[in-house]
């Protein structure tokens, strides 16, 4: 009795904590993604669910399972709802400072899910000015995994695997980082985000954000991004009806990433 009232308490506290995010539910349930229109991209819901979530555009209804395109400078205006828990998709510069609840003065906010499941995306987060409090929108790549042909000399080390996950790989020797024309400076070694077995979503549970010089050829110039660089990975969401149908594929390591519909 003492352990089904500890499992009922813990089940309480992660639904209240879910829900108490702005346009979040009390309870995690994963919107049917069928319904979703053709060609829209898909990322992980900021609610923290490890629901695979819709992106909605300028103007259209958001909340915490329908988050606006952050690669478009969107967001989720609830002014409009009383009970802050459906809002508009507005430009970020229309309105940098969330209406309600702000972050306080020096402390910047999560960085949000990455935009594409594999390949490089876009993560973005808003920062204060140290001085002024002013807030400004920060971004920076992000490549959970690479895309299936990318990298295609790669051979991927596992670094943590079990009987249910392949949750962290990386590549056996450095590799240059390719982003649209531009390669890095040198040879790097990241992690990735390997495959779930049971169906589930593999995605970073903790990063770290680095500069790294591309030499781009076709500008005359180098330039430097903030790139994510993944540290761990979790698996996410519900159980897919095949529990073992990644397992020979997360044994034998990563051999490419594959990129979810509209992406």
């Amino acid at each position: 009795m003492e352990a089904y009232t500890g499992i009922s308490f813990i089940v309480i506290f992660v639904a209240c904590t879910v829900g108490e995010r702005l346009g979040c539910p009390q309870i995690c349930k994963c919107p049917d993604i069928h319904l979703c229109p053709p060609g829209t991209p898909m990322v992980l819901d900021p609610c923290g669910c490890g629901c695979r979530v819709c992106i909605q555009e300028l103007g259209a209804e958001c909340d915490g399972l329908r988050p606006c395109d952050p690669t478009k400078n969107l967001t989720c205006d609830y002014q409009g709802d009383p009970d802050r828990q459906r809002g508009l998709c507005k430009e970020t510069e229309e309105d940098p400072v969330p209406p309600t609840d702000p972050p306080m003065c020096k402390t910047n906010t999560d960085w949000t899910p990455c935009s594409r499941s594999c390949g490089f995306g876009n993560s973005v987060r808003i920062t204060y000015e140290k001085e002024s409090c002013t807030p400004k929108v920060e971004r920076r790549l992000c490549m959970i995994r690479p895309c299936k042909g990318q990298y295609a000399s790669a051979n991927y080390t596992v670094l943590k695997s079990s009987s249910v996950c392949n949750r962290v790989t990386r590549w056996s020797q450095p590799l240059h980082l390719h982003y649209r024309g531009c390669v890095t400076d040198y040879p790097q070694l990241p992690r990735f985000c390997g495959h779930c077995s049971d169906g589930r979503l593999c995605y970073p549970s903790m990063s770290e954000t680095r500069h790294l010089s591309f030499q781009c050829p076709h500008r005359g110039r180098d330039i430097t991004h903030n790139v994510m660089l993944v540290v761990r990975c979790q698996c996410g969401g519900k159980r897919g009806k095949k529990r073992n149908g990644n397992r020979r594929r997360a044994n034998s390591g990563m051999q490419s990433g594959e990129e979810t519909a509209g992406q």
